[in-house]
């Protein structure tokens, strides 16, 4: 019987790994993706006031915190005012104390917490529509709006849509940018942005 050459075993066996390979790719196994990254910010400069409109519609659409923080004052680093949210008229008796020291942490995490619970291929937007121009006085501004918001989350009990009205102020930092300082809500009777920010 004739014998077989020392290195004919070894190379059978990669032989057949080579093959196995092979199959898997034909059957499509495939190494995991790698996750998808974040998306790039929608943030634009508001060199003026209407483009802070536009980047919290934006925060909003593309579900983006840091875009929805930059369109609030920071203190912290330019020396504004502190940013203040004044409740629609009846908080106080749906959320007693909610928000008494409510600041642009509490924006932050209420914003986020907003985020966590809408599927990703949920209807979360807002619709912002001028009441009255701009009203501008040195660095600071005056804005009035209507808003709504459809809010397609994934809990139990709270409504899906929020309507009102409501008045930002905003002021100018060092770098030209305007910013909001200031943002009273106004209820007209159906669940409004008091209540959005409650809730979540």
């Amino acid at each position: 019987m004739r014998r077989l050459h020392p290195y004919i075993f070894p190379f059978l066996l990669f032989s057949f790994l080579g093959g196995l390979t092979a199959c898997g790719d034909l059957l499509g196994v495939r190494d995991p993706e790698p996750p998808d990254r974040p998306t790039e910010s929608h943030w634009t400069p508001a060199i003026t006031p209407p483009i802070v409109i536009e980047n919290l519609k934006e925060a909003f659409q593309y579900r983006e915190f840091e875009t929805y923080m930059k369109c609030l004052s920071d203190t912290h680093n330019y020396n504004l005012p502190a940013f203040r949210f004044q409740p629609s008229a009846v908080s106080p008796i749906k959320y007693p104390g909610k928000f008494d020291a409510w600041s642009t942490a509490d924006e932050q995490i209420w914003f986020q917490s907003l985020l966590a619970a809408c599927p990703p291929d949920s209807l979360l937007s807002v619709t912002i529509t001028e009441d009255e121009p701009f009203v501008e006085s040195l660095d600071t501004v005056k804005y009035q709006f209507t808003y709504s918001l459809d809010v397609h989350h994934n809990r139990i009990g709270p409504p899906t849509r929020y309507e009102g009205k409501g008045v930002f102020k905003m002021v100018r930092d060092s770098r030209n940018y305007w910013l909001i300082y200031f943002w009273e809500d106004i209820s007209t009777g159906e669940p409004d942005w008091t209540d959005l920010k409650a809730l979540f």
